[in-house]
């Protein structure tokens, strides 16, 4: 068999709706349009967990991230394809992530240092061009260590991406806006949480900064996909990018990357990927998705079986039952035990109020619904609650989710839920 190979791109703070493809009509991304035009994408990736951290567990160990940490805890993406005998490089601007891919056993951790504290005069001046430029000096050689050991291969590249510095020049911003605007707002530190913000002149500032950040990301994505494609012609390679989280601009009265309401400009996240080589897509998926199903498809395409059953599924099995994914829920953990829950046709957003955040008042609190019910896909932004409408819906959804967490709690197949 030959030897097959996967370059993955997350991009922290990306959310599903700053592309495209997923209805972005704000701000253009030509470049990401034209790779899903080519790719499958994954209609309703929806996060498991509002915190980073557990985006690499579901991700790499396959496992929801409701599910209790365990000794017995099954080995990573990177420990199985050691054991496959397949070479896995990382690539990134975390420190964090470069020195968890050193204690992953990746023969290769390269830390891409980007430092900028203010807008650029050029795009090629971004952290984000620095980045992939960086990537680009060293895909020859992850490539030509593979092609050696007739290997196959995992390049993983991360980027701080959407929580790293916006430094997008301000033409760029000022591209975004109107005539009768309000200027740009100059900063280069991106938002963490900001509350109640509810000027429509601030709010426009933030999404049109957010925007031209994102228009930085999709031309550097641009420059990266034709570097792959010329480095990896003739190979069997899959490109994958993802956000591993997204960014709340305002839709719910926040704005920042710290947000942690569980809403879909927090957790619905892109996911495309594309064959290289391929010019005709595999079917868009519709169906739902969790990050668990992220590492299943990797190790689908570099054919490794994990030898425990996983809470993921393959998106390369979707593909081949026609685009039609079994997976009827997602479900996200929140702060304080606060849920949401996502099937086809409800979303059910659940606060735990017994341990409300200290840093709110009764008044806030009392102003929040229990259970908050949103019919979708028609309710793209969460914004009328039919919770007191459907009380049926609420209660069926909400039994649904205790059998979910049961199942999480007792190592159960989540599929008995599903």
């Amino acid at each position: 068999m030959n030897p097959r190979h996967v370059i993955c791109l997350v991009v922290d703070g990306l959310r599903a709706s700053a592309l495209g493809t997923y209805g972005n009509t704000f701000s253009p991304t030509p470049h990401c349009d034209h790779l899903a035009s080519r790719s499958a994408v994954v209609e309703w990736l929806i996060a498991d967990s509002i915190y980073s951290k557990d985006f690499y567990r579901s991700c790499w160990q396959g496992v929801h991230a409701l599910r209790p940490p365990s000794p017995t805890d099954q080995s990573s993406l990177p420990e199985l394809l050691e054991q496959a005998g397949i070479q896995k490089w990382m690539i990134t601007d975390d420190p964090h992530l470069a020195d968890l891919a050193e204690e992953q056993g990746f023969e290769e951790s390269l830390f891409a240092e980007t430092t900028n504290d203010r807008s650029s005069a050029q795009l090629e001046e971004t952290s984000a061009a620095q980045f992939v430029s960086f990537v680009a000096e060293n895909l020859e050689e992850w490539r030509s260590a593979g092609a050696e050991s007739g290997q196959s291969s995992l390049l993983w590249l991360h980027t701080r991406g959407m929580l790293d510095a916006w430094d997008a020049p301000l033409a760029m911003r000022n591209e975004m806006l109107d005539e009768e605007d309000p200027a740009p707002a100059d900063y280069c530190v991106p938002p963490t949480k900001l509350d109640h913000v509810d000027d429509p002149d601030e709010l426009l500032q933030h999404r049109a900064a957010y925007a031209a950040q994102v228009s930085v990301l999709d031309a550097c994505i641009g420059a990266l996909c034709e570097a792959i494609e010329q480095t990896m012609a003739g190979s069997e390679t899959m490109f994958v990018l993802i956000g591993s989280s997204g960014f709340a601009l305002g839709e719910h009265g926040w704005v920042g990357s710290d947000c942690q309401l569980l809403f879909s400009e927090q957790i619905h996240l892109p996911c495309l990927f594309h064959i290289c080589g391929n010019a005709i897509p595999p079917p868009r998926l519709p169906g739902l998705a969790q990050p668990a199903d992220v590492g299943a498809t990797l190790l689908d395409w570099l054919n490794v079986d994990p030898p425990v059953p996983q809470d993921g599924i393959s998106f390369l099995s979707c593909c081949q039952q026609g685009g039609n994914a079994p997976r009827l829920l997602t479900v996200t953990s929140g702060k304080h035990n606060g849920r949401a829950v996502r099937t086809n046709d409800w979303m059910l957003v659940q606060a735990d109020h017994a341990q409300a955040d200290s840093e709110k008042t009764s008044e806030e609190t009392s102003q929040k619904a229990e259970n908050q019910l949103f019919a979708k896909p028609d309710d793209r932004w969460e914004h009328n609650d039919v919770a007191a409408l459907c009380p049926e819906i609420v209660e069926e959804i909400s039994h649904v989710l205790a059998k979910f967490e049961s199942c999480c709690r007792e190592g159960k197949p989540l599929a008995a839920t599903e």
